[in-house]
């Protein structure tokens, strides 16, 4: 009889941990689910990304375009007194 009680405690043992691993997984897949549906909509889509992109670099190439102006003065001004 005793070892009948012990075989049903481990069987009950096995399940707890059985059935808290599945809810577990079912907590983790729903708390990724909402955060997906919810939280993911401000995230930029790829057109928004590439324009951004082709912004960065049109700054980019007006800031350098404003240095080879500067350096082309400071070059025209050391010409200046080299002569």
């Amino acid at each position: 009889m005793n070892k009948k009680k012990n075989l049903d405690n481990y069987i009950k043992i096995c399940l707890s941990i059985i059935s808290g691993s599945i809810l577990l997984v079912i907590i983790m897949i729903g708390s990724l689910l909402i955060f997906v549906f919810f939280f993911e909509s401000s995230e930029t889509t790829q057109v928004e990304r590439r324009q951004e992109h082709v912004e960065n670099h049109i700054k980019e190439a007006q800031k350098l375009d404003e240095i080879i102006k500067i350096l082309e003065k400071i070059n025209k001004n050391l010409d200046e007194r080299e002569n």
